[in-house]
């Protein structure tokens, strides 16, 4: 991938709360913005598995092979990437979006004109699936209503280290459609999203992390897919949120330390063609600062080894939901005949339901300030999966003297 394919808005320093969209912005308002954070957020993780590949390789002299992993709760192999992004490759970013705003345009990069311009350093997974509704793998209704309808709140259910996850703000996206790589995209939402996470107490503080979070669904076939089964998701920091926003809650709370993540995730069906069996990609690439006192470079040597542990602990956590709806099916009279009827019922875009809807909002009164210890879920937390998620939760690789 070259220089020119990158730009201001998928990075890791994030856009300012006076960047974001209005909050009475109508969906033809909203269009131009979403095109432009698709037209860098999808070639840039198709660098990372190309669908134009067979083999589905990146480049590697842009993205390294870290290792290959497996764990008991996954059948697939996870396969982990790395990509370092030269400050002086992101400068000339920062230079075309100011010689934009000079022209006339709107300057998109965050953190304002003397903010020192830093390199990235890039970690992605990738891993394939068969389509199946159990142990060890997923169905593509389960991925859809984990990952497309319901992100933040089931990456707090399946992840211990999440303690808290909060939807600040949303704009309404119906009925845009636009074009980017060959593919019709739409179904979009937009929302900025606060996530809490424990990284390594009692030395480390919580981390906040508010970001703006974009998704999108292939409405059509595209290059190497199945048609209409490819959604990708994009989070951009919005740092000052907790500043600089009355809808904050988790960033603005007394204490709270605000930290950075960057990420780009792509899940689409592939294969199934000639009878063949049905697969399902997960790829997930992100950078992440975790601000505080813990250097950067610590940051970047952990990351790698913990990324890859989301995929386990999303199977893990897929299996014990089933294992729970069968027993309240076979608990329920006549075997929950008429709920499962409900169940199965298509939703608004002709998808099966496969999931139990996670609630859609955190009550933020009731939950413990950031300086209290905290557990998300005894048997999440009893469960032998690791913490990780924004790939800052580094609290067994490194000791740091301190809290902050």
């Amino acid at each position: 991938m070259s220089t020119n394919t990158l730009g201001p808005l998928v990075r890791l320093r994030g856009l300012r709360t006076e960047q974001l969209p209005a909050a009475s912005a109508s969906p033809d308002d909203l269009a131009p913005f979403l095109l432009a954070i698709l037209q860098e957020a999808v070639p840039f993780i198709d660098s990372a598995a190309p669908k134009a590949s067979g083999d589905a390789k990146p480049d590697p002299k842009i993205w390294k092979l870290k290792g290959t992993h497996t764990h008991p709760d996954s059948k697939a192999k996870v396969e982990v990437l790395e990509r370092v992004i030269p400050a002086a490759e992101l400068e000339k970013v920062e230079s075309r979006s100011s010689a934009a705003s000079e022209g006339g345009g709107e300057s998109k990069g965050g953190g304002g004109k003397d903010a020192k311009v830093k390199g990235e350093t890039w970690c992605c997974r990738r891993s394939v699936h068969a389509d199946a509704a159990e142990r060890g793998t997923a169905s593509w209704e389960e991925f859809v209503a984990a990952f497309r309808e319901e992100h933040a709140q089931s990456e707090k259910a399946f992840t211990p280290a999440c303690l808290a996850a909060h939807e600040a703000q949303s704009w309404d996206c119906a009925g845009v459609e636009v074009e980017e790589g060959g593919v019709r995209w739409g179904r979009f939402k937009l929302v900025v999203e606060e996530m809490r996470h424990r990284i390594g107490k009692p030395v480390l503080k919580d981390r906040t992390f508010p970001v703006l979070q974009m998704t999108a669904a292939a409405l059509g076939s595209g290059t190497g897919g199945e048609g209409g089964r490819e959604f990708v998701v994009a989070s951009i920091p919005v740092p000052d949120y907790g500043e600089r926003s009355d809808k904050s809650k988790l960033a603005r709370e007394k204490g709270a330390q605000v930290a950075f993540y960057v990420s780009v995730e792509r899940i689409r069906g592939i294969g199934g063609g000639d009878g063949g069996q049905r697969k399902i990609e997960w790829l997930m690439a992100t950078a992440s600062d975790a601000a505080g006192v813990l250097p950067a470079w610590v940051q970047n040597l952990a990351a790698p080894a913990v990324i890859w542990k989301d995929v386990p602990l999303f199977l893990g956590w897929i299996a014990r939901e089933r294992g729970r709806r069968a027993q309240t099916k076979e608990a329920a009279p006549n075997g929950g005949g008429k709920k499962e009827e409900k169940a199965k019922s298509p939703d608004a875009d002709g998808e099966r339901a496969a999931l139990p809807r996670v609630s859609s909002g955190v009550e933020v009164g009731s939950l413990p300030t950031v300086s209290e210890e905290t557990s998300n879920d005894p048997e999440l937390d009893a469960h032998t999966g690791p913490e990780v998620t924004t790939g800052v939760e580094v609290s067994q690789t490194a000791k740091v003297s301190g809290s902050a």
